[in-house]
């Protein structure tokens, strides 16, 4: 009686099955686009199947924003050999990556980018072809200077995340920022963190925060920008740290933005807080605020006063949170 060969045996002298070609191609690209970039690349020693199978990925993560020091020829290779979309890019920029951040925003503005995250070593104007980004969901920027913004630019209609820390803006720059923010309808998450609007002006415009679906919003400031806000319907995270440079007046207007908000932290612990003057009163009441931050200090009179009338007017706080020291939030 002659037996069949197995068929899960190879025969003598064929060559391993391999198991993961096998896969459906959709099921493989998931797995390699859950890799990140160096081992979706080292994939293509496995065979010669996989010898380009990265670059056939429908689209690829670039990042290495924790990873100072990446050198970038490792970034213009691979946007040289790959064709498809940039998903996300970030990068840590340096002394020698800074000349090369130009042109590869001009590539990824034809490829689809919808997150970009860079940190910079030291600040440098990037270049204008961040704004033809108009598919960004996640925009991140960190010490770094933008250009005006180019003739006819309509927003960044699909971007949901905006947070700017120690970014510089040109002159006028209260108006660019309005814009951006007039022109990205969808925004929920906006940080402004030490942005410097003025430009070469040591006075800043009236200009207004707005946005229909903005539910998280986080001001850190050592200078006052007649911070503005109106049409926040969804609001409902604040994280306010904006120095002495706001009244007793202003600040009260401007703490009456966020009356439906459901979580607040506020930095009030400067010298003479408000102006110097008390803020006994507020024109609203916190109904919906469960958690309340304060950083602040009880060694003079307006600090003292802000934190009792807070408390007063948030009838329903269940979370309260006090820190005796200055705290900045990013």
């Amino acid at each position: 009686m002659t037996m069949e060969p197995s068929p899960r045996r190879a025969r003598v002298g064929e060559p391993a099955a391999d198991p993961l070609t096998s896969l459906p191609p959709p099921l493989l690209d998931g797995i390699l686009t859950r890799l990140d970039l160096p081992y979706a690349v080292r994939t293509s020693a496995l065979s010669r199947a996989w010898r380009r199978r990265w670059e056939a990925l429908p689209y690829l993560c670039l990042s290495f924003v924790d990873n100072p020091g990446t050198a970038p020829l490792a970034v213009d290779r691979v946007l040289a050999r790959y064709p498809g979309r940039i998903s996300n890019f970030s990068f840590h920029v340096d002394e020698h990556s800074f000349g090369r951040v130009d042109d590869w925003l001009v590539a990824l503005c034809d490829r689809g980018v919808r997150s970009i995250n860079l940190r910079c070593a030291s600040p440098f104007i990037l270049h204008s072809s961040l704004f033809l980004c108009a598919q960004l969901t996640h925009l991140k920027l960190h010490q770094c200077g933008l250009p005006s913004l180019p003739v006819g630019f309509t927003g960044f209609p699909m971007l949901k995340v905006l947070k700017l820390g120690l970014v510089d803006f040109p002159e006028n720059g209260e108006s660019q920022l309005e814009a951006i923010l007039v022109g990205s309808p969808l925004l929920e998450t906006l940080n402004l963190h030490f942005v410097d609007v003025r430009g070469n002006d040591a006075y800043s415009n009236a200009w207004v925060i707005r946005g229909a679906n903005l539910r998280s919003l986080t001001i850190s400031s050592d200078f006052d920008y007649d911070w503005q806000v109106k049409e926040l319907p969804c609001i409902d995270e604040v994280a306010i740290d904006v120095g002495n440079y706001v009244s007793n007046i202003k600040f009260r207007g401007f703490l009456a933005s966020f009356a439906q908000v459901r979580k607040l932290s506020l930095c009030a612990c400067y010298t003479s807080f408000t102006g110097g003057g008390l803020l006994e009163t507020l024109p609203c009441t916190f109904d919906n605020l469960k958690s309340l931050t304060l950083w602040t200090h009880f060694y003079e009179m307006p600090a003292i006063v802000l934190t009792f009338c807070l408390l007063r007017n948030a009838p329903n706080l269940e979370e309260l949170e006090i820190t005796s020291s200055k705290y900045t939030m990013d």
